[in-house]
């Protein structure tokens, strides 16, 4: 069993050069959608790195194919679009041998456009609560592998690239960890360089975007579901066509969506 190893998903991959390109320098697992179904080995110097490739659809589901044949004490999830930088698998361990209590670190990461980075997210080293976690992604998370089989945890399959919802399995994840009363800090190192250049999955903030993160409300604030979509709707900042008003309608429409599980339709 292995220190440290990279859970990274990806798509269409017929080689093994994510290993050069994402610098993956310790034992790791490519969960691989493609249109075949196999399951190949690479040995590099710095460990193992097996490739399962099935014929599956969905981000959600394919982070628990590699967490199923995941067998490191420490998980570090991925995608095929980070580069990590020098001594990153020594780093992780580290920050986990310093802080025994943590079942779950949340690293920095630095996000790339167009060849420059555009956002820096260099964090304090402190323990964190759901309401400050849910911002991060799972690349930047790494989780110790038994207390992720202690909780019962994995990704949700409804919501992510290639889902019926279009993202939010990192945000379920986390507070999946946080429902199972798993200890989540952060930590100052920074992993790698993330890119943040157009995704096949991401098709602007239209009325189906708004309409998931309502269905995403429903499912993480069950509770309270109404106010935060009204919170979320009147606080968005990014670019979007919709109105405020057309944004919360689209919203409470996903949180009684949320009751059937049904998918978004557009207005006739």
């Amino acid at each position: 069993m292995s220190d440290l190893q990279i859970l990274v998903t990806s798509m269409g991959q017929t080689d093994f050069s994510l290993i050069g390109k994402m610098r993956l320098d310790c034992d790791a697992i490519i969960a691989n959608q493609a249109d075949r179904e196999e399951v190949a080995t690479e040995e590099t110097p710095f460990g193992c790195v097996k490739m399962i490739t099935t014929a599956t659809r969905g981000v959600g589901l394919n982070r628990n194919i590699a967490l199923m044949a995941s067998s490191g004490e420490i998980l570090l999830f991925a995608d095929d679009d980070v580069t990590y930088y020098d001594e990153t698998p020594a780093h992780v361990v580290e920050a986990f041998r310093q802080n025994p209590k943590a079942d779950v670190i949340i690293f920095g990461m630095d996000y790339e456009k167009g060849g420059k980075i555009i956002e820096r997210r260099h964090l304090k080293g402190k323990k964190l609560h759901l309401w400050n976690a849910m911002r991060f992604g799972a690349v930047s998370l790494a989780i110790r592998r038994e207390a992720l089989l202690r909780g019962n945890i994995t990704f949700h399959q409804l919501f992510g690239g290639g889902c019926l919802y279009g993202s939010g399995e990192d945000s379920l994840f986390l507070k999946s960890c946080f429902d199972r009363k798993l200890r989540v800090y952060s930590n100052e190192y920074v992993l790698g360089v993330c890119k943040r250049d157009e995704s096949s999955w991401f098709s602007g903030c239209n009325e189906k975007y708004f309409y998931d993160k309502g269905v995403l409300m429903a499912y993480l604030f069950p509770k309270c579901k109404h106010l935060m979509a009204l919170y979320f709707s009147i606080r968005f900042k990014k670019p979007t066509e919709l109105s405020c008003s057309r944004r919360i309608r689209w919203m409470f429409a996903g949180l009684r969506g949320s009751k059937t599980m049904a998918p978004y339709q557009k207005e006739a």
